[in-house]
């Protein structure tokens, strides 16, 4: 399969304009009767063998309602308005991966962090041996191996003036993605040694070069109304990520250089 191959698909009368680059098959979705559906997506899986998952747009509100009960999830919520209809964006993993959410409600995710025992217990309650802990005024960085296919380190700094734990994901060859730094909004505090953190479900992803992408809007408003987040953390979340989108994009997409001049210059292996 080529690298950037575009395409047209139309089956049983519904109809795409599809393009597959950087891991993903993109997909906007021109016009589809809910019968339809099944067959589109199937003949989508098809050709987006090999990708990380399926990316779909479309302009139309009834057609993200077929989708999303066709196993689509938002990512990011609306992203624009154009041609005065509402575009909605959304995505379907196609694989497994720890390095992405599923999208299925679940309890906020906690993690430990301990650096006087070298070690990080992850939301599972498996303990996971750490390479390197850097504690500074205004955070914790770890650094620890990973056994997944996918990635075999990763790297976090825990900020916790910002809301925020940073990652970089260190994908093993043929795995990689196009993305630098990821963001999890979440609580960070510090517990005498430990280190805690509550994911709040809001991620932001840097794209090099590109505006940063926030994603999971969907699940924070799934938890909240779950009773999993209560509406002040909710609300706290969505300040955080608010500040972190203008932040980025006003240091030319740059996250590293957003925190710098906020007084957090993280540095990375």
């Amino acid at each position: 399969m080529d690298a950037d191959e575009t395409f047209e698909l139309t089956v049983d009368g519904a109809a795409a304009i599809g393009a597959i680059g950087g891991g993903w098959l993109d997909l906007t979705m021109l016009d589809a009767a809910e019968d339809a559906v099944p067959a589109l997506l199937d003949a989508a899986r098809e050709r987006a063998t090999g990708q990380d998952g399926i990316l779909v747009r479309t302009h139309h509100e009834a057609l993200s309602a077929l989708l999303r009960r066709h196993g689509f999830r938002p990512s990011g919520a609306v992203v624009g308005r154009p041609r005065g209809g509402t575009e909605v964006t959304l995505v379907l993993r196609l694989t497994a991966d720890p390095a992405v959410d599923d999208g299925a409600i679940h309890p906020p995710k906690r993690e430990v962090l301990d650096p006087p025992a070298m070690t990080n217990t992850d939301p599972k309650g498996f303990v996971r041996e750490v390479e390197e802990f850097r504690e500074t005024t205004f955070g914790l960085y770890m650094y620890r191996r990973s056994d997944h296919p996918k990635f075999d380190a990763l790297e976090s700094w825990l900020l916790p003036a910002f809301d925020l734990r940073a990652n970089i994901f260190h994908f093993t060859p043929g795995n990689e993605r196009d993305q630098r730094v990821y963001l999890d909004v979440a609580r960070v505090r510090r517990d005498g040694n430990l280190w805690r953190t509550e994911d709040w479900y809001l991620d932001l992803v840097e794209h090099p070069g590109r505006p940063i992408e926030l994603i999971d809007v969907d699940e924070l408003v799934a938890a909240t109304s779950a009773d999993l987040v209560s509406a002040q953390d909710a609300e706290r979340a969505i300040r955080a990520a608010t500040r972190a989108v203008a932040g980025v994009t006003a240091h030319g997409h740059d996250v590293d250089a957003w925190l710098a001049a906020e007084g957090a210059p993280i540095t990375w292996r």
